[in-house]
């Protein structure tokens, strides 16, 4: 019987899974399976716009760090805005369970209430200044 060269199916299919496992570890998993979140300076524009959906957010309470609203999509459900220990910005429910990241990196958050549904929010990002605006969480206006 003749003795073949080469290598066998099995052998290459372990060598790529080797490879893949490899280049996996050296670039990281973060950024290819969750959702990406962006740092850059207007970034935590984007999430003042989510909050700001015409009718989806009424504020509840602004606590220093927390931020609870009522979710009027959600049958009024609340939901809280807040900073978990790895930075990132996270909108969870009332027991701070489930997790919706919004904004990574974000050292320092400051609600506070202006009444009648506004909110002043300052914002701290590594490497970046303070931010500071208003949020309109006023909810659903009479029609």
């Amino acid at each position: 019987m003749r003795r073949r060269a080469g290598f066998t199916l099995i052998e290459t299919v372990v060598a790529l899974a080797i490879a893949a496992g490899m280049f996996v570890l050296a670039t990281g998993t973060e950024q290819t399976f969750l959702r990406p979140l962006r740092h850059d300076p207007v970034a935590w524009y984007q999430v003042v716009q989510l909050l700001e959906q015409p009718g989806r957010y009424r504020l509840a309470a602004a606590d220093d760090d927390v931020l609870t609203v009522y979710d009027q999509q959600q049958a009024n459900k609340p939901v809280r805005l807040s900073i978990d220990r790895k930075q990132v910005l996270k909108l969870t429910n009332a027991r701070f369970r489930g997790y919706d990241p919004l904004l990574r990196q974000v050292t320092a958050i400051h609600w506070q209430d202006l009444g009648k549904g506004v909110v002043r929010l300052r914002l701290k990002q590594e490497g970046l200044p303070w931010q500071t605006t208003l949020v309109d969480l006023r909810g659903i206006t009479g029609s």
